[in-house]
């Protein structure tokens, strides 16, 4: 449903949703370690599902409000994860691989130094959130992806270093 489409009670009722939760929701978003572009997106995204769900809401959607907004945000981290995950070839790292590949990317992590290693392994192998390794390291959620992408690229430059460097295995 596009906004043109919505009848007037139910467009006053977005905005007044708006109106009465946007900051708290923004407030949430940053609170989750979002900033910048990335922030406003997550806060438009949300309010977009509000506006597709016009009809259902009642006046006091504070609650399901936050819910979308911890949706969105799940989402958007799977959608990175993915993207990232697909970059790095970290996918590789569960217990379930090739003990081969496992080595191969053992060795790349003891390349690492420790910093990048522990954003590596908190992160793609015990599955922590940016939020909480970000806040253990003091620093923004948007900060801390930077460094496990950085990290990342690290990884695959030593596992191409190390292939490079055992041609007969």
């Amino acid at each position: 449903m596009s906004e043109s489409s919505l009848s007037l009670p139910h467009r006053k009722r977005i905005e007044a949703l708006y109106v009465a939760h946007s900051a708290m929701i923004r407030a949430k978003l940053q609170w989750l370690g979002f900033s910048g572009q990335t922030l406003e997106d997550l806060h438009q995204e949300v309010f977009v599902i509000a506006i597709r769900h016009a009809e259902e809401l009642r006046d006091d959607a504070r609650a399901w409000l936050v819910k979308v907004a911890r949706g969105v945000v799940v989402n958007y981290r799977r959608r990175r994860r993915e993207v990232l995950d697909g970059e790095a070839g970290i996918h590789k790292l569960s217990t379930g691989a090739d003990p081969e590949v496992r080595e191969i990317v053992r060795r790349g992590l003891d390349a690492l130094g420790e910093v990048e290693r522990q954003f590596l392994v908190r992160y793609d192998l015990y599955g922590e959130t940016i939020a909480e390794i970000a806040r253990d390291f003091g620093m923004t959620a948007e900060r801390a992806y930077a460094r496990v992408r950085a990290a990342r690229k690290r990884l695959r430059r030593a596992i191409e270093e190390d292939a490079y460097a055992r041609p007969d295995e």
